[in-house]
């Protein structure tokens, strides 16, 4: 197994002179601890749940050794372990993905051979790092991973094309969590008047009134809105209800209705909750 830190592959830092020995977490959870809120009725004897925070973020740690193949000295020095810091210490975050090199079965090895499970998967974060020592040496690593989220996330899903006033797309929310995800939106408005997006699943409206030809819209996921026209006073024109995809235990289908002729892109992440091991 290996693992890539912001673009930086563990199995050549260094010449490729360490190894991962386990990735473990303490409970094996795949997510943040989940909060359902519970409500009290009838002095404590029916709790129903509220709503869903979550407490904490996806933490799990990846033990590293050297690596004898390479190495003859399995103790680290100073210099390795700054060096080790250095890349894996940051103080902002950076993406983890993991390349595991194996297939799910035995019968999936006979007809396609090995492929990556997480290869479309990723994790945001930084490390603490732990020196295993005992009698004076450094014999072990631990690094202790920390995720900005409760779960990990799928790569850029991408849905881009032109559109006439009343057509539709549809987009399946692929999201391992129910509920919904505001997307990255940007649209180009082809002609003058209303832009509105319709989505069916929840039966929300999106709206710009006053927009202008080749007026281009960017609708970001943490809900804030910008235009190209700086002579639209465009806070004044929108609705304020964010596009967001959703899903449920039986549909995850979202059926997306535009009142203008325009060009559209639209990009999301899934919620993938999936822990590597």
């Amino acid at each position: 197994m290996n693992f890539i830190y912001d673009g930086i592959s563990f199995n050549t830092f260094e010449g490729g002179k360490y190894a991962i020995a386990s990735f473990t977490t303490d409970t094996n959870a795949s997510e943040g601890n989940r909060n359902l809120n519970q409500l009290s009725l009838f002095m404590g004897k029916e709790r129903p749940f509220g709503y869903l925070t979550y407490d904490t973020t996806l933490t799990f740690t990846i033990s590293i050794i050297k690596n004898p193949c390479i190495d003859d000295n399995m103790i680290f020095d100073v210099l390795e372990i700054e060096r080790l810091k250095r890349w894996l210490c940051r103080p902002a975050p950076h993406k983890l993905k993991i390349e595991d090199g194996n297939s799910i079965s035995n019968n999936w090895d006979k007809y396609f051979g090995q492929f990556n499970q997480y290869e479309n998967v990723f994790w945001e974060g930084s490390f603490d790092v732990t020196e295993e020592i005992i009698g004076g040496k450094r014999i072990g690593v631990t690094l202790n991973f920390i995720s900005t989220r409760p779960f990990a996330l799928q790569e850029d899903v991408i849905f881009t094309g032109d559109i006439n006033a009343g057509q539709s797309i549809t987009i399946n929310d692929v999201s391992d969590e129910i509920g919904y995800i505001y997307p990255e939106m940007t649209i180009k408005c082809l002609n003058g008047g209303e832009l509105s997006v319709h989505n069916d699943f929840e039966d929300r409206y999106t709206t710009v009134e006053s927009c202008s030809t080749n007026e281009i819209i960017n609708f970001s996921k943490y809900l804030q809105i910008t235009s190209s026209n700086t002579a639209h006073n465009i806070y004044d024109d929108f609705n304020y209800v964010f596009l967001r995809l959703g899903n449920n235990f039986v549909s995850n289908e979202n059926i997306l209705t535009f009142s203008m002729d325009c060009q559209y892109e639209i990009r999301y992440n899934p919620i993938k909750k999936i822990l590597p091991v």
